[in-house]
């Protein structure tokens, strides 16, 4: 699917164009297109008519999912420079969006990643010019689910975040809400710890992805699939340095690997290893 995007720069702006396949999970005879580009205020309107949407069609209990906000909260909300709407159009029907939200310091980072315990902003790490873009916002309407488009969205949420210079990405999700894992495992995040959320007292995921790598597990092989349900014990791996790496929908599990990437204890160990690399590759080139 991705391979059949294609991606314009039209006054600045990116725009990615492709085919959506399926509506209502029926196949179509011939494939729908749809767009994607930044959102701004003249698009207040429809994403509060399409937050209503989401909301509606949420199950009992899936509520903690996303927020519901009118047109009057998105008018306001592009008044804040750091945070950026992104849009899915069928036409010029808005069926799907999200947003970046900047954080460049411990503070910004609280409110979108809650509890979080690891320290991006350590100095140690990108040598301390650290900036997150957090993700969120992922709504798509029922009816184009099955198209990959939160796949799609976070993909280029991801080269929104490279252009404005930022060394990670993160986001939640609410542990009840498995079927958003799954998105953001294509994208090479890592289900790094767990967390509960302050606003409703639920269970959350913390996701990310270093921008400077596409993996950061350790050498060894061992891969554990843990059922998702199982929350005490994804906690216990996770506190043994493992992290979330899959999620298997027909058998509704993760599946975890080891790393050291987020061992607070590691940052100085990491810089003398890069140090000693940096000396030994000089030392070979003389």
């Amino acid at each position: 699917m991705f391979s059949e995007l294609k991606k314009y720069e039209v006054n600045g702006t990116n725009v990615w164009i492709g085919k959506l396949y399926k509506v209502n999970n029926i196949k179509q005879e011939k494939p729908i297109n749809f767009h994607i580009r930044p959102l701004n205020k003249k698009d207040a309107e429809q994403m509060g008519k399409l937050s209503e949407s989401i909301y509606h069609y949420l199950k009992n209990g899936e509520e903690c999912f996303i927020h519901k906000h009118t047109k009057e909260y998105f008018y306001e909300v592009f008044n804040d420079h750091k945070i950026k709407y992104i849009g899915v159009f069928v036409g010029e029907k808005l069926v799907g969006m999200s947003y970046i939200r900047l954080c460049e310091n411990q503070k910004d980072l609280q409110e979108e990643l809650p509890n979080c315990e690891y320290d991006f902003f350590h100095n140690l790490r990108n040598n301390g010019k650290n900036k997150i873009a957090s993700m969120g916002g992922d709504s798509v309407l029922p009816m184009y689910r099955g198209n990959s488009l939160n796949t799609i969205m976070i993909n280029y949420r991801i080269e929104q975040a490279k252009k404005l210079g930022c060394t990670d990405c993160t986001s939640i999700v609410d542990r009840k809400n498995r079927w958003n894992m799954g998105p953001y495992f294509a994208c090479n995040f890592n289900l790094f710890s767990t967390a509960v959320d302050p606003s409703d007292g639920g269970k959350i995921s913390l996701l990310h992805k270093p921008m400077d790598k596409e993996s950061v597990l350790s050498c060894f092989k061992p891969r554990i699939s843990i059922p998702y349900e199982r929350l005490e014990v994804i906690d216990y791996m996770i506190s043994k340095g493992f992290v979330g790496i899959d999620f298997d929908k027909e058998k509704g599990s993760v599946l975890f690997a080891h790393t050291q990437y987020y061992n607070q204890q590691n940052y100085q160990s990491h810089k003398n290893y890069q140090m000693w690399e940096i000396k030994r590759r000089f030392a070979k080139a003389l």
